[in-house]
């Protein structure tokens, strides 16, 4: 059943974004226990929050397991989260990792808003960012065994960083336009995050690229 055209709708909106909230608070809390980790932890961190993603993916229906997983999957996120974070202050330095981290939750937040309350309807781009997230991902690959310097670097952040402006877009006009069942939450709230982590991970890439010019 579609929220979207009946009245009740904004109850099933407040209930994702006070989820999200609290979704973003146990982040926080992973991303202050991944201080305590050894960076060797990264990597396995990194694979069971891959898994997790497909758990929450397959067990969305279910209330009590969705939501379980989906918490989990957060902690984990932020403990990875820090990684990238602490590496970004070991580099760049902390005021501008600050800045950088600021202007990219303000500009997920204003396009949030914008897709939701606007008459503009951002669903067309799905097809799209959906291919071109497949570029991005092979991209990434070829970086393992060629690294992106210069130029190139500065292009493939750039290039990230404008499809995840896209999919802020897109999944908070789907979620506008078309509705949603309230046990469809933990899997909404995974997916407007990982749209945030992965601006402020690209737009702190974007910047480190432009000052290592």
């Amino acid at each position: 059943m579609s929220y979207s055209q009946t009245s009740g709708y904004g109850k099933p909106m407040q209930k994702l974004m006070l989820t999200f909230f609290f979704a973003l608070l146990v982040s926080i809390g992973g991303m202050l226990l991944g201080t305590l980790l050894p960076p060797v932890a990264r990597i396995p961190l990194f694979i069971l929050e891959l898994a997790l993603i497909v758990g929450i993916m397959f067990l969305r229906k279910s209330k009590a397991i969705g939501y379980s997983l989906m918490y989990a999957f957060m902690a984990v996120s932020g403990a990875t989260l820090q990684f990238a974070i602490s590496y970004y202050i070991a580099t760049i330095g902390t005021a501008v990792v600050l800045e950088t981290v600021g202007v990219a939750i303000l500009v997920y937040a204003g396009l949030a808003i914008y897709a939701t309350y606007s008459k503009e309807d951002f669903r067309f781009l799905g097809g799209f960012l959906f291919a071109s997230l497949i570029g991005l991902i092979v991209l990434g690959l070829i970086q393992f065994f060629v690294p992106f310097v210069g130029v190139m670097e500065t292009v493939y952040a750039g290039f990230g960083l404008l499809i995840f402006i896209g999919y802020t877009l897109y999944d908070f006009s789907r979620m506008s336009k078309e509705g949603f069942d309230e046990r469809e939450i933990p899997l909404m709230v995974v997916n407007i995050y990982l749209d945030l982590v992965n601006i402020i991970l690209f737009a702190l890439r974007f910047v480190k690229s432009l000052l290592d010019d």
